[in-house]
């Protein structure tokens, strides 16, 4: 009887920790190199323009899996030194946001999500400086539909919701894109103080 009902809480715990998992995989924003989603960091020339993704990750709001995206809101803090040239957009757009950085935008027609890999909602140009570790962020928009969030808008059927989205990074704190190397970097110096050990 003992062993069941700690069999019983394992599967319990797990299946907990498997869903908050999943939970926290949902409606994530990142910047990307690439429109697949994939680079988050990367080596550059220093006094270069460059393009960057603005992609939504896993779309799911209380209606489901998302079908079609109606438009978005986010705010983009460049790394110092770096400046956001321009933003376009998949679709003829409106951005009430008023600029680059501070992004309000409503979408002429209604954006399919491509994949729960990524969709790509806008692309920025930008210039930056060089490798820099402080790294972009997002992070709410001015006036947010949300109070302190960043969210998008789940064109769904019966109904149109306004769903939260969250950086990639996990937090308005932590960046989602830098321009440089340093994961590796890091990666590497903590090999090299394990071989010391060996």
């Amino acid at each position: 009887m003992k062993k069941s009902l700690a069999l019983l809480a394992l599967v319990f715990v797990l299946a907990t920790v498997c869903g908050a998992s999943a939970a926290l995989d949902e409606n994530r924003l990142g910047l990307f190199y690439d429109q697949a989603a994939t680079i988050d960091e990367i080596d550059i020339a220093a006094n270069s323009q460059q393009y960057l993704y603005l992609v939504l990750i896993n779309p799911v709001s209380d209606l489901g899996t998302v079908q079609v995206v109606g438009g978005f809101e986010c705010s983009i803090v460049p790394a110092t030194g770096d400046y956001l040239l321009g933003v376009t957009f998949p679709l003829e757009a409106v951005n009430v946001g008023g600029s680059s950085e501070n992004i309000v935008v409503g979408y002429a027609g209604a954006l399919p999500i491509s994949s729960a890999e990524g969709t790509v909602l806008a692309t920025l140009s930008v210039l930056t400086m060089g490798n820099n570790p402080e790294g972009y962020f997002l992070q709410p928009p001015a006036s947010p539909s949300l109070p302190n969030k960043m969210a998008y808008l789940d064109m769904g059927i019966p109904e149109t919701l306004i769903v939260e989205a969250v950086p990639v990074s996990g937090s308005h704190d932590r960046p989602v894109f830098t321009f440089g190397d340093y994961t590796v970097e890091e990666n590497k110096q903590w090999g090299d103080v394990k071989s010391l050990y060996r």
